[in-house]
């Protein structure tokens, strides 16, 4: 993720881009462009947006003379929902209607909160001006409500003020205490006054005041060395992960420090982002929306396309089944010429091979067959049709003569019993059909 950080003064704008890489910030470059009547806003930013990305968040940091500030208690202590009260909170304590401001809020020490706000008109037109640009940020701050970071580690505990010659916060054990403000014509009283006023009313003495961005420059520096009254202003020390991301460059390091502090407090989920309500950012959520819908067009296409291949395949198989069905059919009327349609085709005719092939109760179809083969003599002049059943063997067939028929039921008596003959029809050529009827003797089968 890339943040490109535009940060606006009264006279100038300072642009610096850093990549978040891991946990560590990486500074790629930064530029500083003074802002007047000639050389507006508008006209910085195309040159900017060329040397930047596709995928980077802009950050929007405004000067702190656009927001006020007071401290306030609730009976809640959920950020969310001081966010949510705080438009009817301060009902009647602003000079505008709370209609037309924007609100946001940072917990202080002693769940106190600092409620912030802006006028919601103002913001929008700084709003418009980068969007017109291609460039609308998704979060809009000010850059002092982040300096806690800037704070060295080993001096956390003890109060500590900072400024950049614009505004100035106060930390106690790294919470924040004041934030105030200033004017940049006379920084030194505004800070001594500020400091005086804090130690009188809550006890709170700072004896070191921390300089950077446009207060750590040299000519700066040493005006206010040379007008202080004993309190210490040092520059900025670049330690820790300051020094980390500025690592060749402690000067550019105290410079862009409130850049670098913007970076790294937008990070966190819950920035203080003063894009909310009707200011609130839509073009990601609009992007997301595209690319929500481009899955869900996908998945669509591909769930349709499973379905046309379960239908296909569907189609298939019901076309293999019905032409199978088809041909059972065909072959059944085949086998049964003369039998109705059965109710299962495959079954009847499963019964009938089985019958066929002999059980385990009567003899085999073939072994009968082969002994009435034996049987049939010349006198026979052939065999048609040949049913068994159990033990019980019929069947019908031609004789020559009468004789032969008869020759045959004496022949069939070393294999059958009961054998009897009947259905004796004499043919014009003297030739006879007949039908035979036995019973397959034990010793036979």
């Amino acid at each position: 993720m890339n943040y490109l950080i535009v940060q606006l003064s009264a006279q100038e704008a300072v642009f610096a881009r850093f990549r978040q890489k891991g946990r560590e910030l990486v500074f790629i470059e930064a530029s500083r462009d003074a802002i007047d009547a000639d050389h507006p806003l508008a006209s910085l930013l195309p040159e900017i947006k060329m040397r930047g990305s596709a995928e980077e968040k802009v950050v929007l940091a405004l000067p702190p003379s656009l927001f006020f500030m007071r401290e306030i208690e609730l009976p809640v202590t959920d950020l969310r929902k001081v966010r949510e009260v705080l438009p009817l909170e301060m009902k009647g304590e602003t000079a505008i209607d709370t209609e037309e401001l924007v609100f946001d809020a940072l917990p202080l020490e002693g769940g106190k909160f600092l409620a912030i706000w802006a006028k919601k008109e103002k913001i929008a037109e700084e709003i418009r001006v980068m969007t017109e640009q291609g460039m609308e940020p998704e979060i809009v701050t000010a850059s002092l409500f982040h300096w806690g970071s800037l704070i060295p580690d080993n001096e956390s505990a003890a109060p500590v003020a900072l400024t950049d010659g614009e505004a100035l916060t106060v930390y106690s054990d790294g919470v924040p205490v004041c934030f105030r403000p200033m004017d940049r014509g006379a920084l030194v009283t505004e800070v001594e006054r500020t400091l005086a006023a804090l130690e009188m009313t809550r006890g709170i003495k700072v004896e070191k005041v921390y300089l950077h961005g446009s207060a750590s420059r040299e000519a700066a520096f040493k005006a206010l060395d040379e007008t202080s009254q004993g309190t210490a202003f040092t520059p900025l020390p670049a330690r820790g992960e300051l020094a980390g991301t500025f690592p060749v460059d402690p000067v550019a390091a105290r410079d862009l420090a409130g850049a670098y502090a913007l970076a790294r407090g937008c990070r966190s989920k819950d920035p203080l982002n003063f894009r909310r309500g009707d200011l609130a950012y839509t073009a990601g959520f609009e992007r997301a929306r595209k690319k929500f819908r481009l899955s869900l067009y996908l998945a669509a296409a591909a769930t349709l396309l499973l379905f046309a291949e379960v239908g296909l395949r569907y189609y298939l198989v019901t076309r293999d089944l019905h032409s199978l069905n088809n041909s059972i059919t065909s072959v059944y009327r085949e086998v049964f010429p003369t039998r109705k349609k059965a109710v299962d085709e495959v079954a009847e005719l499963r019964s009938e091979i089985k019958r066929l092939s002999g059980t385990a109760s009567g003899p085999s179809l073939l072994p009968v067959l082969r002994k009435l083969a034996e049987l049939k003599g010349d006198d026979i002049a052939g065999i048609y049709e040949t049913e068994v059943e159990g033990e019980q063997v019929r069947l019908k067939g031609d004789a020559r003569s009468v004789q032969g028929v008869n020759d045959f039921k004496v022949r069939g008596a070393a294999v059958f019993s009961g054998a009897e003959v009947g259905e004796i029809k004499s043919r014009p050529d003297g030739s006879v059909s007949f039908a035979f009827r036995a019973t397959m003797k034990e010793g036979a089968k």
